[in-house]
């Protein structure tokens, strides 16, 4: 969508001209006389919030806004902002749309009321001609059809600037699950609950309820449901819905179901809305206190306290009747609808819903913060394996050989002095060489003996360092019938540094390892350059393959030493892998790279 900014106000617009249709359409559904049709005048109150997606999706804005200026016309409500939403949904019909979509939605468009009051002849048996909108409708289609071209000559859009279906509707749910949307939904649900709730209570009017009820009380009533624009503040709609379904339960003869949908939406929001966890210390029990005083209000509210509510019952009076009982025929009307324990559980059904979505967020976030914690830990154990071989080889390099080569190199700078002395000076100091040395090799010897295992079985990979002249002899190890393994060795295998060798073949070796135990491979190419700026490695397999950033994240030792090894060397190591394709590793090792 456009910048955050200018779609908001954009759609601010369509709100506002959505809720002015539907206040035009309810202008006089509170009074008596406007029963009609209920299930048509229920659907009119929700087709004209398809204005205030107009701009989103007006291929489904349009037929549903022409639907709407149907309905009107046959329940005697005016139509005419319905009308400048037919304009604006074809305005941005031709801005928005390929030009196939714009003739298929108009085309439609036009059809419908013309299908519509062909349907309603059929049905009541009258002459489509004589019908007073016929030639109307025959008019509003050409007009749309007229309407459409023009827009969209003004606003041609080419194919490629067209916006696409799928991200049309992307946008559509980006609107209605978009928190910087928020309070243009409520707005819209708030008009939209009035409306209906004004409708409910029309029909109620128009079988003689509420006689004995202020003229304001039902317009009160209908109104209350434009407290659901108070959302943050969830207390506010929730009592004022109590109050005004108190009201309807006293005065209506058909309970009505949108005034109860409202309170149960009110009360979902008290109790799901606050963020705090010890919120549920005061929500639930305002919650269940108000379901719990409602039938107790209308069983247990004396005389007194009801006439101030409605006046009507002081000025009816009392009389006299045969038994001496004294009685009041608006009272008695009034107390008679009792509020149903019933209806106090469906109710309660809101809250306990509230209560499960708060339970699953809670444990969402929980699982979101642990998986985090888990990413963590497992990249913090990561580098400690990094760490510690690196302190492990700083420690050897530091206690044995660099101490003995250190003592050597004293040793040998003193050759110049002992030869001026005589030989005894310059073979005891060559004996002094060879005594650092062999003590040097005495305590590689003793640290090496640490590393063995329990069983006093000395660790192969502490035997004299192989090179890449045994790579042959390693192949041909891990090869088998179920794993033929390629192995292409190029160049002079004898020139590089032993270090450079050995980190080669314990790449190799690594790869190879994992091939076996993870790959389920059916061949493997080793190929290895030895060249005069450095030593390439490739091991490629057909095995399944792996995710490598899951690894990089995960607990794999051996990929972890791998790029340390290669970090060592100066040199640089890429994994690439995905699930299915296979696996290649290739590193380069250029000369004198070695930190």
């Amino acid at each position: 969508m456009k910048d955050l900014w200018t779609e908001r106000r954009a759609l601010w617009v369509d709100a506002a001209i959505a809720a002015a249709a539907l206040v035009s359409l309810r202008f006089n559904a509170a009074d008596v006389g406007t029963g009609g049709w209920l299930w048509g005048r229920l659907l009119l109150v929700l087709l004209p919030l398809l204005i205030a997606v107009r701009r989103i999706e007006p291929a489904v804005a349009l037929p549903g806004l022409v639907i709407g200026v149907y309905l009107a016309n046959g329940l005697g409500q005016p139509p005419w902002i319905l009308y400048g939403g037919i304009v604006l949904a074809l305005w941005s019909l031709a801005g928005r749309c390929k030009l196939p979509t714009v003739i298929a939605a108009t085309l439609l468009s036009a059809a419908i009321p013309l299908v519509l009051e062909w349907l309603r002849a059929a049905a009541f048996s009258y002459d489509i001609d004589s019908a007073p909108y016929a030639t109307w409708w025959w008019q509003l289609s050409g007009a749309m059809m007229l309407t459409a071209l023009v827009c969209y000559v003004v606003r041609y859009r080419s194919w490629a600037q067209a916006v696409s279906v799928l991200q049309r509707w992307r946008d559509l749910w980006a609107f209605l699950r978009n928190p910087d949307y928020e309070l243009i939904r409520d707005v819209l649900l708030g008009a939209t609950f009035a409306s209906l709730i004004l409708t409910e209570v029309g029909s109620d009017l128009a079988h003689g309820a509420w006689w004995s009820a202020p003229a304001w009380m039902p317009y009160g009533v209908g109104i209350a449901g434009l407290t659901l624009t108070l959302r943050r503040w969830p207390l506010i709609p929730a009592v004022v819905l109590a109050v005004a379904s108190l009201i309807a339960n006293w005065q209506s003869y058909q309970a009505p179901i949108s005034l109860y949908v409202a309170f149960g939406l009110a009360l979902y929001w008290l109790v799901a809305k606050p963020k705090r966890s010890r919120s549920l210390r005061w929500t639930l029990p305002v919650a269940i206190g108000l379901l719990t005083l409602l039938p107790l209000i209308t069983r247990q509210m004396r005389v007194r306290y009801l006439q101030l509510i409605f006046p009507q019952i002081k000025e009816r009076g009392w009389d006299n009747t045969f038994d001496g009982v004294l009685r009041n025929s608006t009272y008695d009307g009034i107390v008679q609808n009792v509020w149903p324990y019933t209806l106090s559980l469906i109710l309660l059904v809101a809250v306990l819903a509230a209560i499960a979505m708060r339970q699953y967020q809670r444990n969402r976030e929980a699982a979101r913060r642990e998986a985090e914690l888990e990413q963590a830990a497992e990249e913090l154990e990561a580098e400690q394996v990094v760490l510690t071989e690196r302190a492990i080889i700083a420690r050897d390099l530091h206690d044995v050989v660099a101490h003995a080569v250190n003592l050597m190199v004293i040793q040998a700078e003193t050759g110049p002095d002992l030869v001026r002395r005589g030989e005894a000076d310059v073979l005891a100091g060559f004996q002094r060489i060879g005594d650092a040395g062999r003590r040097a090799l005495s305590e590689l010897d003793r640290l090496l003996s640490t590393l063995r295992d329990e069983d006093g079985i000395a660790d192969p990979q502490l035997a004299p360092q192989p090179g890449l002249s045994d790579l042959s002899q390693l192949v041909a190890d891990v090869a088998d019938d179920r794993l033929p393994i390629e192995l292409d060795l190029q160049g002079d295998l004898e020139t590089p540094p032993e270090g450079q060798q050995v980190t080669a073949y314990r790449l190799v070796q690594e790869a190879l390892t994992n091939v076996v135990k993870h790959a389920k491979a059916t061949g493997v190419r080793v190929a290895v350059r030895s060249e005069e700026t450095g030593v390439r490695v490739e091991v490629t397999d057909d095995g399944v393959g792996f995710d490598v950033a899951a690894a990089r994240r995960g607990n794999r030792h051996g990929l972890a030493g791998m790029r340390e090894r290669v970090r060592i060397e100066g040199g640089t190591l890429d994994i690439r892998s995905t699930p299915g394709s296979g696996t290649t590793v290739d590193a380069w090792m250029p000369v004198g790279g070695r930190r």
